[in-house]
């Protein structure tokens, strides 16, 4: 496949995955609509290096000892579930009082809370990894160019970054915060219902994957 091609389709496929609602969607909007714009932002960024790790180890070959040291990645499963089901759990229980204002949004927790937040639902959710395989296993082949890996990787880390910021932006504004205000406890219990069954799939694979390796 010719090297622009490659990181055109490559490019094409990551945007498409942006709407498919996911962990990593759920924990940015959430964070955005309780803490502001800036504790979003802050989460997206978490999500953004998780992207570009992900995306780095797959464009330049370390998804095989990936694939090799299956048990290590297994517990990554187990210990990233537990984390987003202890964030499932406090947003189901919605006690945060909005603050309209986004721009005097008093932000409850150190800016490292909202980054390792974002950071772990993405390197715990294996749709990124497996999206990562599935995908440069057809559009990269031994013989594409470095340059053409680097442009792919760095397209990818940008349109990361970009969907990251309209989702914070979108739901930073005064008329999204006013709406959700008045169904923050309905949507919390929703959005904590959707984390908590993602946390579980999570844990469950991974535990599930460790025992088949006894």
């Amino acid at each position: 496949m010719d090297p622009i091609h490659s990181i055109i389709i490559t490019l094409f496929l990551f945007v498409l995955t942006f709407f498919n609602p996911g962990a990593n969607l759920f924990t940015v909007v959430q964070t955005t609509l309780s803490s502001g714009k800036k504790a979003g932002l802050t989460c997206g960024y978490g999500v953004v290096l998780g992207d570009a790790i992900y995306s780095g180890l797959g464009l330049f070959g370390l998804v095989t000892l990936m694939s090799e040291f299956g048990s290590l990645f297994s517990l990554i499963k187990i210990l990233g579930g537990l984390y987003l089901f202890y964030y499932a759990i406090s947003v189901f229980k919605n006690r945060t009082q909005l603050n309209l204002s986004t721009e005097n949004t008093q932000e409850k927790f150190p800016t490292g809370t909202y980054f390792r937040r974002g950071l772990i639902a993405d390197l715990s959710n294996p749709q990124t990894v497996l999206f990562f395989v599935s995908i440069f296993s057809t559009t990269i082949s031994p013989a594409t160019p470095l340059w053409a890996k680097v442009l792919m990787w760095l397209g990818i880390v940008l349109a990361s970054l970009i969907w990251r910021i309209i989702l914070c932006q979108t739901f930073s504004l005064s008329s999204v915060r006013r709406t959700y205000s008045r169904v923050h406890k309905v949507v919390g219990k929703f959005v904590g219902l959707v984390l908590g069954a993602l946390a579980s799939k999570l844990i469950y694979q991974g535990i599930s994957e460790l025992m088949s390796k006894r």
